[in-house]
């Protein structure tokens, strides 16, 4: 059993790693990366595979991306995080993956550019950092964080004009809960409903984002 000594060395750099990561110049990263003045867009989703439909509604949705002039960003590897970026490639758009050095997965083929976590929170605040929006389909727990995790930094007003939209029915009671607790408005339970947004299909997906984004159709 580890001694409380090498916990202690352990926590500290993990807390040292997530800082170096949030203290990064994210704007100036996006400015040398990809097209000039172009908003980068998260799409989270399964990493299963088999669940062919949703890996096929995640490449229509990084290819409608692309052709929108979004930099597409996902975890860079299989599944859902493939089909985002393939299709974003296929599109002639910008591709980018946030791995992690914890997996021994390899990254996908379709990746313009790779960073490489060395945690798991690490990861998940690399990809917030980087997201001016977010599109999350079907998926699992991992999935599920993504969601809770970008809708508690918008609607916390930690990273405020961001889009938060979920794709198809699968997540679409989240919103609801929220709107059902009946909070007052200025609260954060209150307002929580207004920080995310429910899409029907791809293309519903990307005129919610260029509304939010300010953005031209």
């Amino acid at each position: 059993m580890p001694g409380r000594n090498s916990v202690f060395r352990a926590l500290i750099t993990l807390y040292l790693n997530n800082y170096q990561m949030t203290a990064m110049d994210y704007g100036r990263i996006k400015r040398e990366l990809g097209p000039p003045d172009a908003r980068w867009i998260c799409v989270f989703g399964t990493s299963d595979p088999a669940d062919t439909q949703s890996v096929e509604e995640s490449e229509r949705m990084g290819r409608a991306l692309a052709q929108a002039g979004y930099v597409v960003v996902t975890g860079g590897y299989g599944a859902a995080m493939e089909g985002a970026n393939r299709g974003a490639q296929a599109a002639g758009g910008y591709s980018v993956g946030v791995t992690c050095s914890l997996f021994s997965r390899k990254p996908n083929a379709y990746l313009n550019h790779r960073f490489e976590a060395d945690s798991l929170l690490q990861r998940l605040e690399t990809l917030l950092r980087l997201g001016d929006g977010y599109v999350a389909g079907k998926g699992g727990t991992g999935t599920l964080a993504e969601i809770a995790l970008a809708w508690e930094y918008i609607n916390k007003r930690i990273l405020p004009g961001r889009a938060l939209v979920l794709l198809g029915d699968f997540w679409s009671v989240l919103p609801e809960i929220m709107r059902n607790a009946k909070a007052a408005p200025g609260v954060s339970l209150g307002r929580a409903s207004e920080s995310i947004a429910t899409a029907r299909d791809v293309q519903e997906a990307v005129r919610i984002l260029n509304q939010t984004l300010g953005k031209s159709a």
